[in-house]
């Protein structure tokens, strides 16, 4: 299998720390692309051209970072980042960090094409709320538990953690979230998290 990514993408980097969590890097062949460069490596694979993209061994072209974690379960059913028996709690915790992700990938194309302006608009005011609405759920909430291999909910929380860290330094959600900042910070040394940690600029 070949995954095309770029380094900063939460999107390819759920897939990553899925491929690590479940002990595929060895069958998982790793492509640094640039999507916005109408990279010549990700157009002969994807006509969408976004990343993560997946090229599995049958030749299909996956996109879309949880069907791809959804291929791999299927494909490699162990060790399992959705175990059966807590299937609706993990994915309705997973949902709610992937809306934190998905609202600040938004709001950093919004400020992208329109400016910083666009934090004022309506939409990115829409945004705004709904990261914070998506924290408040997740702080008040059980927290994911570590466990020996990192299931769905841990893995896209960290990752929409560490991406507001990057992308939202003024957030401060660390302050405001306690219980998940001090979740984060049990994980520093999770090597899957280490390993796809995007670049600081």
């Amino acid at each position: 299998m070949h995954l095309y990514y770029s380094l900063t993408s939460p999107y390819a980097r759920v897939v990553r720390v899925a491929v690590l969590e479940k002990g595929l890097a060895d069958r998982v062949r790793m492509h640094v692309v640039d999507p916005w460069a109408d990279d010549p490596e990700l157009m002969r694979v994807s006509p969408l051209m976004r990343v993560p993209a997946l090229l599995t061994d049958d030749r299909s072209v996956l996109t879309e970072s949880l069907l791809i974690v959804h291929y791999l379960e299927e494909t490699v059913p162990d060790p399992a980042l959705i175990p059966a028996a807590r299937r609706s709690a993990i994915l309705s915790r997973a949902g709610q960090a992937f809306g934190i992700i998905d609202a600040a990938v938004h709001t950093v194309l919004g400020r992208r094409f329109a400016g910083d302006q666009f934090d004022a608009s309506p939409m990115g005011e829409r945004r705004r709320r709904a990261i914070v609405n998506a924290l408040e759920y997740l702080e008040r909430s059980s927290p994911t538990e570590a466990g020996p291999v990192l299931n769905l909910s841990a893995i896209v929380t960290a990752v929409a953690l560490d991406y507001l860290q990057l992308r939202f330094p003024d957030l401060a959600w660390t302050e405001s979230c306690p219980r998940l900042a001090a979740w984060r910070k049990q994980l520093q040394q999770r090597p899957s998290l280490i390993e796809t940690m995007p670049p600081s600029s």
